[in-house]
């Protein structure tokens, strides 16, 4: 699945995904003359549909992928059958390049149509040893990903589901607009894009579909939220932000 063809003719231009303000890349360390040398690592550059799987679980563990547009979920199914996701993965960000061995113990599925850069084992090596500043910046980002990711499901588990989604929806709300170069403590009346629907938000928080439902509906007759598929907007940042307790940061 990962490597399927794409049907495109489309030359791979890093410099156009790098040098986006918006983005926080991998490759933010390198040099121009850098980044146009990243395309010759890619082996392939492909695009996926709303809905399909990238990687799928228990799958042999060989690329690692740069995101050019769209956000995708990462989880694991669970025994009953049910899911559980742990990251919403935004335009810029990359899955793999941990040089584990074995078998991908995570699924990887585009939540809205996605293009993605393929880069296999044998090129990640490579890259690494021919630019150190990536492995350098690479390792910060880990890093920087295990503390934040603890310190979110530590921040999740203390709270109660209203506190829970408020905390989900300021995080993901947050970082979908910086990702459109948006300001991110604003207001307003338009609904933006919001790339999880509402059993995408229960298998996050590990709660019910309904339970998620029950919350939503209260937090838009309080006014905290407008919403339709896969669209929202948070109408009073500072209430919500409260709810949740969510830092709010300078913008």
């Amino acid at each position: 699945m990962i490597c399927k063809s794409n049907n495109k003719d489309e030359s791979i231009n890093c410099a156009n995904c790098v040098n986006n303000n918006n983005k926080k890349t991998i490759f933010d360390s390198l040099s121009t003359d850098e980044v146009s040398c990243i395309a010759n690592y890619v082996e392939k550059k492909s695009t996926y549909s709303a809905g399909e799987y990238l990687i799928n679980e228990h799958e042999e563990a060989n690329f690692s992928l740069c995101i050019d547009f769209g956000y995708l979920i990462l989880g694991t199914h669970l025994e009953d059958g049910s899911r559980q996701i742990f990251k919403v993965v935004f335009p810029g960000e990359s899955i793999g390049f941990s040089n584990n061995k074995g078998d991908y113990s995570y699924f990887v599925q585009a939540v809205t149509d996605s293009e993605v850069c393929i880069i296999n084992d044998a090129s990640v090596k490579k890259l690494l040893e021919d630019h150190s500043s990536v492995a350098l910046h690479l390792v910060d980002i880990l890093s920087n990903n295990a503390n934040s990711y603890q310190q979110y499901l530590l921040g999740l588990g203390r709270k109660n589901a209203q506190e829970a989604l408020a905390y989900l929806i300021m995080d993901v709300s947050t970082k979908v607009k910086q990702s459109k170069g948006l300001k991110c403590n604003g207001t307003g009346e338009d609904l933006c894009f919001f790339p999880l629907n509402q059993e995408d938000m229960a298998d996050v928080l590990g709660l019910t579909k309904v339970h998620i439902s029950r919350v939503m509906s209260q937090f838009k007759k309080d006014n905290l939220i407008r919403c339709a598929h896969k669209k929202l907007n948070v109408l009073d940042v500072s209430a919500l932000s409260d709810i949740g307790g969510y830092p709010l940061m300078a913008n």
